[in-house]
């Protein structure tokens, strides 16, 4: 790794405060990092899908890959591909259950069209 990609790792690491995380949603967060050992944090991203463009992305890290940023967010590791920064900023993230249904929502208020379902967006 180049020395001025640490430098920008460590800046992002410390400084950038762009998403929010719902306290129903770091508990579940934290029992799900905490269910495997090699488990480090969480990825947040974005994937082509659905009709209206893109739907966000969660999954568990077990290891760093090289366009990773990361950031500590409510204590919690958040690692976030470098290209996707701009259309993740501002997400809000909820864990939400009702009856046996389990589902965590990413709310952004820069989302211009929702698809009917709810799962996929376009961006300003």
């Amino acid at each position: 790794m180049k020395e001025s990609d640490s430098k920008k790792k460590a800046f992002y690491k410390n400084s950038w405060k762009k998403i929010i995380i719902t306290d129903h949603a770091i508990k579940q967060i934290i029992f799900l990092i905490h269910s495997n050992a090699n488990n480090k944090g969480i990825r947040i991203g974005i994937k082509k899908s659905g009709c209206a463009g893109f739907r966000y992305t969660m999954e568990l890290v077990k290891k760093e890959k090289k366009e990773d940023l990361i950031f500590s967010i409510n204590n919690i590791l958040v690692y976030i591909n470098s290209k996707h920064i701009s259309l993740i900023e501002g997400v809000k993230i909820d864990f939400i259950q009702n009856n046996i249904n389990k589902v965590f929502k990413f709310n952004n208020k820069k989302f211009e069209n929702l698809c009917g379902c709810g799962d996929s967006f376009s961006i300003n």
